[in-house]
């Protein structure tokens, strides 16, 4: 039977022993390429203990350690464990007050910290109780400590030091994300006995190669990327901190088997591998997804994995829940993901996956040597997951009280939720302390809400928190979020409307949530929420700065900085808030802080309106261009208008300042490109072939019926008006039409539907005039531009497919385009669609499908019933009342 020692100092000189020949540690961090045996760390180690011993440091001494990932904090580590000293490491991202506090509070004797680090903490003294400084030179290429003598010569009796088991070998302050750290004091079995729990199911071998990213002053890189490996024999390489940009060329080139990761850098990592499957095209797309579902990406996909080298072996996650999607989407592409569970308290695993029976969204099961059980369980076996094992801390530093509280008759209570199945595998549900409980009763776990809505591309992280309400004589409650958008998606899919895009995520996502866990409300911030180094988000801090926000919104000027205050005081301000009013008939205040389109309503078109009225007000030129995808706020707004005008950017006398002017203005070259107005032979051919496939795949496969084809006009010019339900609307409508109006027709559609090269390079043949938010003038001068040619062109009103299958509000871009080209519409309603491949599904089902056309219609008769139904312009009326025209659809 294999013996356990409990001695940090003899598993290490064990491992010396053992792989003395083989290399320990590899460093880039120079520029200059160094390897460290295991000899030749253990020398090292070895020396450094005698210099601190020589500085008068006795066994139960606390010191500090401020240092980077790199070969002296392994070096640090271990010369500590020699003397039997306390290791008491450091983010010296930390403010200064915040690390003198946590000093003052362990009295450490001496403090190892980089030269870096010592000039960004603002240690230029002494601090109080500390009797060395030792400042290591990261400049030199060897890293040597100074000043550490490199000559020395340590004597042979000096490696006497006993260290028994229950001795102190560290104390880690953990960064909370709902209380202030805490001092987690561990003692060298608390630390062996984690490693001999990870040995026992065989995870880490001397055949290993581990890049060490993660900080180690947190209990999991400490275990994961430092202690086991050097007790395994396995080789740790640091590499410089341009890692986030460069991890998969470092993945490759350091030969990592396995990659010791937190959820939030195989999010980004998913999220960057999404991306690019996304700009293949379509068949390639659907090939990847055929093989990743049948299991065969090992065989057929083994690019994926090769990407980050082909020696890796797994990635393993902790720290925090892993996104069960991101785990599956690894798995399908032949990358295998094993996550665990662990707390600082509990040095730190306490279960894992495990190698060959893991299972997706669980935490595994307890690892050797740890027993956890599922306390005070609701309805749903739901309960407090507690931990025993001789893993579990010492306690914490100077507070019993807090100790007493979480270790009861041995058994650590984490405050962590979840649960057990039949096979002993554990899920996590969320924080004790997070638990959402509203009035009804009904808990939430905040993490589980924000991990389901966070699945949509567009949302870069967010944090859900219970908001509480007067409103009348009650109160309502509600989920609400603090939304930080991927800004830079909305910008590769040419999208603005922040809003309404998000609102339209969340709304798809709700579908497959309890009503009671939907999000309701939404703040959009572009800063980064707080977090810990391990990616758990600080909702205190969350709460406190957006909380009093949320609860008075009508009051967004209370907290204004100084700058704010002498903006408003400005004459350009008040023009501009005077002007916003005015254009957009608000007759309540509007503010610096307000977003053009969350608080103000404005839409793409309402958008353009509002540039044109501020151009004409002030006398300047704004490209729409130029602004469309830059301003959010009203503040922004104002900065634009600031620049035009110390610029002289007078406006020109030819620039348009109304719809009628904008649709006089020529289209320019680069859009006259997209469109097709004259077919060739080949053209003939391809429609003929394309629609004829259409029009067979719709009436076998979806019993596709047409009626009213016979109303449709022979010859434009005039607008197919269509309800949008579905993924499907555009194939139906060139299913439904007849041969020589496909040849005639033109459709209007998002760009991110056409992005794909396969699919680039047949849009214009198709008729399809791809177009995205920022370019909504120019999507209009186009469709003036075929109709004006005698074509037709096929509009969904709506703007957006319906989240319900119900007909949504009619935007008046199609009342604009009517009234000012005076050309008739053809109301025509889809059926069926959205019970074939709504927008909430990924994949269609078969369905019986109906397209009917009706009775043209003319923009003075929709005008003069719009008025009647109240609207506040013509352009309005026209949009009301055509959707009225569906009410002989029975869908309006």
């Amino acid at each position: 039977m294999k013996e356990i020692s409990y001695s940090l100092k003899d598993n290490f000189i064990k491992s010396v022993g053992r792989f003395k020949d083989r290399i320990a540690i590899e460093n880039r961090l120079s520029s200059k390429e160094e390897e460290i045996s295991y000899k030749e760390l253990g020398e090292k180690v070895e020396k450094l203990a005698f210099f601190l011993h020589s500085l008068g440091l006795k066994k139960g001494d606390r010191v500090g350690i401020i240092l980077e990932n790199r070969p002296q904090w392994c070096i640090t580590f271990f010369a500590l464990s020699y003397l039997g000293l306390v290791a008491v490491p450091l983010d010296s991202r930390l403010p200064q007050k915040n690390i003198e506090s946590v000093f003052s509070e362990s009295k450490p004797k001496c403090i190892f910290i980089s030269k870096e680090n010592q000039a960004s903490c603002g240690f230029i003294g002494e601090i109080d109780g500390v009797e060395k400084i030792i400042v290591v030179d990261l400049e030199k290429e060897d890293g040597k400590f100074i000043p550490f003598p490199t000559d020395v010569v340590v004597p042979k009796n000096f490696n006497t030091t006993e260290i028994t088991p229950d001795e102190l070998a560290l104390i880690l302050y953990t960064s909370g994300t709902t209380d202030v750290p805490k001092g987690v004091m561990l003692t060298n079995k608390n630390l062996c006995s984690n490693f001999n729990s990870l040995d026992k199911i065989k995870l880490f071998s001397h055949k290993d190669i581990i890049l060490s990213l993660l900080p180690l002053y947190h209990s999991y890189p400490l275990m994961a990327t430092l202690i086991t490996p050097i007790f395994k024999g396995s080789k740790i390489v640091y590499v410089p901190s341009d890692w986030p940009e460069k991890l998969v060329e470092y993945l490759k080139t350091t030969n990592t088997t396995m990659f010791i990761a937190v959820p939030q850098i195989l999010h980004m990592m998913h999220s960057k591998i999404m991306k690019k499957i996304e700009a293949l095209p379509t068949l390639v797309r659907l090939y990847i997804e055929l093989i990743s579902r049948l299991g065969l990406s090992r065989i057929f996909l083994r690019k994926f994995k090769n990407a980050f080298g082909k020696r890796l072996r797994f990635f393993v996650s902790g720290g925090a829940k892993l996104d069960a999607n991101v785990a599956k989407d690894f798995f399908r592409f032949g990358i295998k993901v094993l996550e665990g569970y662990g707390l600082t308290e509990t040095s730190p695993v306490a279960s894992f996956n495990p190698l060959k029976k893991q299972k997706i969204g669980s935490i595994g099961k307890p690892v050797p040597d740890v027993k956890i059980n599922i306390v005070n369980k609701d309805v749903d076996d739901v309960g407090e997951i507690t931990i025993q094992g001789p893993n579990v801390m010492k306690g914490y530093y100077q507070d019993e009280e807090k100790t007493k509280k979480v270790i009861k008759d041995d058994w650590f209570y984490s405050g962590d939720l979840g649960y057990m199945d039949k096979e002993g595998y554990i899920y996590i549900t969320g924080r004790s302390k997070e638990v959402i409980v509203l009035t009804s009763g009904k808990n939430i776990y905040p993490e589980e809400v924000e991990r389901h809505y966070s699945t949509t591309p567009y949302v870069k992280e967010m944090c859900v928190m219970g908001v509480l309400k007067k409103k009348g004589r009650g109160n309502i409650e509600y989920l609400h979020a603090v939304v930080v958008p991927d800004f830079e998606f909305f910008k590769e899919r040419g999208e603005i409307n922040l809003r309404k895009v998000l609102k339209n995520s969340f709304e798809v996502l709700s579908k497959d949530m309890a009503n009671y866990k939907h999000i309701v409300g939404f703040t959009v911030t572009k800063e980064n929420l707080p977090r810990t180094l391990l990616g758990k988000i600080k909702r205190y801090e969350v709460e406190k700065k957006f909380l009093p926000i949320i609860l008075d919104e009508d009051k967004k000027e209370k907290d204004i900085s100084f700058e704010e205050k002498e903006l408003l005081e400005s004459d350009t301000a008040k023009e501009l808030l005077s002007c916003v009013k005015d254009s957009l008939e608000i007759t309540s205040p509007v503010h610096l802080s307000d977003s053009i389109e969350l608080d103000l309503g404005v839409d793409s078109l309402g958008r353009v309106e509002l540039l044109c009225a501020i151009e004409k007000h002030f006398n300047i030129d704004l490209p729409e261009e130029m602004v469309a995808g830059e301003i959010f706020t009203v503040k922004d707004l104002l900065s634009k208008i600031e620049d035009a005008l110390k610029e002289g950017s007078s406006k020109k006398d030819t620039k348009a300042i109304s719809w009628p002017d904008i649709l006089k203005e020529p289209l320019s070259d680069e859009f006259k490109k997209k469109i097709l107005l004259r077919p060739r032979l080949f053209d003939y051919i391809l429609t003929v072939l394309v629609k004829g496939s259409i029009d067979i795949f719709f009436r076998i496969f979806y019993k596709l019926k047409v009626e009213g084809s016979s109303k449709i006009p022979k010859k434009g010019p005039y607008v197919l008006c269509v309800n949008h339900t579905s993924f499907l609307d555009g194939f139906i409508v060139s299913a439904g039409v007849p041969f020589k109006i496909q040849l005639q027709l033109f459709f209007i559609a998002f760009r991110r539907y056409f992005i794909f090269p396969i699919i680039r390079n047949l849009v214009k043949r198709s008729r399809i005039i791809p177009i995205d938010a920022t370019e909504i003038v120019e999507a209009m001068k186009a469709t003036c531009f075929i109709l004006k040619h005698n074509r037709v062109c096929c509009i969904f009103p709506e703007g957006e497919r319906s989240i319900d299958g119900k007909l949504k509000e009619f935007k008046k871009g199609i009342g604009i385009i009517s009234k000012e080209l005076n050309v008739p519409l053809v109301p025509t309603c889809i059926e069926g669609a959205y019970e074939a491949w709504p927008r909430t599904q990924r994949f269609p089902k078969l369905h019986p499908i109906k397209i009917r056309f009706g009775d043209p219609v003319s923009s003075e008769e929709l005008i003069q019933k719009g008025l009647l139904l109240g609207a506040k312009d013509e352009y309005e009326a026209i949009a009301i009342a055509l959707r009225g025209e569906f009410k002989n659809f029975s869908l309006a």
